[in-house]
Order: structure tokens, then sequence, then C-alpha cells
């Protein structure tokens, strides 16, 4: 079985399920315009100008790597940041029989928070999940976070996640994640997703603040439903990185971690496990009940940016937003 259009990857946000409480585990410069814009580019000159081409991973069934030749048709000269060299990037993942096959391509942004792709390439690292491109730079960063995937073995979920154009600016990182999950028909998993932005916390790390739906396709904006956000630390001690939760209610409601598993691409979630309302399942001295998730298959993307000549319609983008 081939899943289609799967938007990509991360072991950013994780659930637990209810139903297997009780086997849990414990453990700039830019360029200057030489040429005046006539009346039919100055919109793509203005969209344009202050662009940023950035990797995000979509999934069909195709398997060859192709460069795509992203001056070629250009109108006007525009300019804007570029992961790589345009090429698409292939990854497989199967799950049971299902084969998960993941294609990087490009997409635009108008802006990119290299910052917080830094720390969470760094947190990633931290826990020893792989990382398939370059570590970010310690001062002049130009290197993005791509794309990420990770599968829940304890609840069967696999979660694929992408940068998202709606939501990413300088001080702010727009995940959107796809769900896939297997537990009850491995044949036909439910389909659900997550929208995290991620934030600096200064002197404590990134906060992630979530939201969630359930749908076969990608929700519009308006349909997102709050779901809390995370505060997580890097402890940079190769073994495992702190996190507070906080719920809808923005209560704190408990402090965990993720930790290193034993072999690469593997990790341990710590969250509590939820009922179908989305509260907390209690133990019986009345405190929220703690599990750890195990996960394999960790992996996450990241490439280099550089300056390059922008087509002038690339997917009809539209930055006025």
């Amino acid at each position: 079985m081939n899943v289609k259009a799967i938007n990509n990857v991360s072991f950013v946000n994780f659930e637990g399920r209810t139903k297997k409480q009780g086997n849990k585990k414990t453990e700039h410069n830019y360029p200057q315009q030489t040429e005046p814009a006539s009346k039919n580019s100055a919109r793509a000159l203005r969209n344009m100008m202050y662009a940023l081409m950035l990797l995000g991973a979509t999934a069909g069934t195709g398997s060859l790597t192709s460069c795509n030749d992203l001056g070629a048709h250009a109108e006007a000269k525009a300019y804007a940041w570029i992961i790589g060299n345009g090429c698409d990037k292939n990854d497989t993942t199967v799950i049971h029989d299902t084969i998960i096959n993941t294609v990087i391509k490009p997409i635009y942004i108008k802006e990119y928070p290299f910052h917080l792709a830094d720390s969470l390439i760094r947190q990633g690292l931290n826990i020893g999940v792989d990382l398939d491109g370059p570590v970010p730079q310690d001062y002049n960063n130009d290197v993005a976070f791509v794309a990420s995937k990770a599968h829940n073995r304890y609840d069967d979920k696999y979660y694929e996640t992408h940068v998202d154009s709606i939501g990413t600016n300088k001080n702010r990182l727009a995940l959107v994640t796809k769900v896939l999950d297997f537990y009850e028909d491995p044949e036909n998993p439910k389909t659900s997703w997550i929208k995290t932005e991620v934030t600096d916390v200064p002197g404590k790390g990134i906060k992630l603040t979530r939201y969630s739906y359930n749908s076969v396709t990608k929700p519009e904006e308006w349909q997102w439903q709050y779901n809390g956000y995370e505060v997580r630390t890097n402890n940079r001690d190769g073994k495992h990185n702190t996190k507070s939760v906080f719920d809808n209610n923005n209560e704190l409601i408990w402090q965990g971690e993720y930790r290193r598993g034993e072999n690469p691409g593997t990790f341990l979630y710590g969250t509590f496990v939820y009922d179908e309302n989305g509260n907390p399942y209690l133990d019986e001295d009345g405190n929220p009940q703690k599990a750890y998730y195990d996960f394999d298959k960790a992996k996450m993307w990241s490439d280099r940016v550089k300056m390059e000549e922008l087509p002038s319609d690339p997917n009809n983008i539209d930055f006025d937003y």
C-alpha cells in the first residue's frame, strides 16, 4: 500500500493513546535590481525580492531524484534565498506493509528564523535524532530546518512534518505535521494534523505552541484548535532535553523530558495519557498519569541557503500576507 501526498515530518509533536496506558514505560545581503520593472513585472518584483527559498517535504509514489531549473522561465530579475541547488530529495519509510515515500521539494517563504532552526536541530541532535544536511553555524547562520519524521512504536503513529509558509517569519517558525495512525487498521491509517509555532524563550529554550485538527486534508487556518504549548530546553549533554507542558488553559501540568534512545534515530518522549476529551488520566493519588513513548525512524533534514534568481511565477505564490 502506498500512502500519497503526505506533507512532511517531525519529532516535535507527539501524543499518547489512552487505551494503552497500562503498558506505559517509565523511564542579507540582497543584490540590487539594476533594471526598471515593467508594469507586468512590478508585482512579481515586490513579492519576490525578499523571498526565501526553503525546502518542504511532500510525499508521493515517485522515487527519482530530479533538479528544478529555477531561473529558466524568469520574466524579471528577482532574487531569493534558495536551499541547496533546487534538487528534489527522497526518503522512504516502511510502516507495516505501507511504503511512505517522502520527496523534499522547493517551496517559497518570505522570511526564515535561522536562530529557531538552530535550536530545533541542535535539540534533535542532543537526543540522537539523525540529521541529513549541515549542522547550523555558531555565527552568520544560514542553515534552515527543512523537515523531520518519527514513528511512535507505542501508539503506532507516524509523524511527518514540514515548514509552513503561513505563519513563518523572522521570529516564528511554523510547522505542519501530518499524522498517520496505524493502530486500529494498519492498511487504512487514520489521518490527523498538528500545527506547531516555534518561538524563542530567552534563557530557557524554545516554545512550541500547538494546534490540531482531525481531517484527511490539511485544515484551513480557521480550523486549527488550540492545544496548549511546551517549553523545551536543550541540556547539551547528549542525553536528554527537559520540557514543561502547559494545557489549553495555559496551566502548567507537567515537567518531563525527551530522552536519547539506545540506537541512533530512537528516543523516548515523556508525556501525559489523555482521554477522548483531552483531559489527562489521573492515578490513584489524583496526579496526571505519565508515560514514556518509544520512537524510532527519527530523522531531520536541513540545508544551506544561497541567493539565486527566482522564477516569475513559482506555484503562483503571493507574499501579500
